[in-house]
């Protein structure tokens, strides 16, 4: 869920580097923002990332090493999104008007340097339990002029197979080549750590309704220090 790197030039010449980051986000998975460091212990199957017309399409197919229940609980927690998204500053649940529809509006800052921005998006979020989860973005509000992602999650007995397809279009000027072919990996090397910091959380709360030993337990959340925990 979300993650475009801007590189921007004014009239007067100067250079600027500008990050989007946001998820799924949700996302929800729109603005994904996390930390390339971050490796992922389950298995990765495919990763690419295509740009055309200023739109920005990745695919991520996935086998994480914890239960779909949990998997599934992580992915839909909006509230909570930070888990998975550290640069949120603020998630609110909209009003939908439609039934079967969660509307989630999110707000991530970040600095380069000495500057400091605001990324908005706001998406409308469709639910089938265990099995898919949709999102469409919302252009008249935020920084995107289109986007949509999917999850799909497969149980594969104590693992999870996870597709996640997420297509935006910025509204900001981003340089051709160059500018492209930055943001392109930095969305790759995010949406890892995404799926990474889901994978944690998932198996940390698997963990807490099943393990019975208090001191057990303590072991098992300081493994996953690495990890932001519910």
């Amino acid at each position: 869920m979300d993650v475009p790197v801007a590189l921007q030039v004014n009239q007067g010449g100067t250079w600027l580097l500008t990050i989007w980051r946001s998820v799924i986000n949700t996302c929800v998975l729109v603005a994904w923002s996390l930390f390339s460091s971050a490796s992922l212990s389950g298995e990765l199957l495919e990763l690419s990332v295509a740009e055309a017309d200023g739109e920005y399409k990745l695919r991520m197919v996935s086998v994480l090493d914890a239960p779909a229940d949990y998997v599934y609980r992580v992915i839909t927690d909006y509230t909570h999104a930070y888990r998975i998204n550290p640069s949120l500053t603020e998630v609110k649940i909209l009003p939908s008007n439609h039934d079967g529809v969660i509307r989630v509006q999110n707000r991530s800052e970040h600095r380069v340097g000495l500057f400091s921005f605001e990324i908005e998006w706001v998406g409308d979020v469709v639910e089938t339990p265990h099995s898919r989860i949709s999102i469409t973005t919302i252009p008249e509000i935020g920084s995107f002029h289109s986007g949509a992602a999917l999850w799909e999650i497969r149980p594969q007995g104590n693992r999870t197979w996870v597709r996640h397809e997420s297509s935006l279009k910025p509204k900001f000027y981003i340089i051709p080549v160059i500018g492209a072919y930055i943001m392109k990996n930095k969305m790759k090397d995010e949406t890892l750590a995404t799926f990474t910091r889901i994978e944690c959380n998932a198996q940390i709360m698997s963990a807490m309704d099943m393990e019975q030993d208090s001191e057990h337990l303590k072991v098992v959340l300081n493994e996953k220090e690495n990890c932001i925990q519910p």
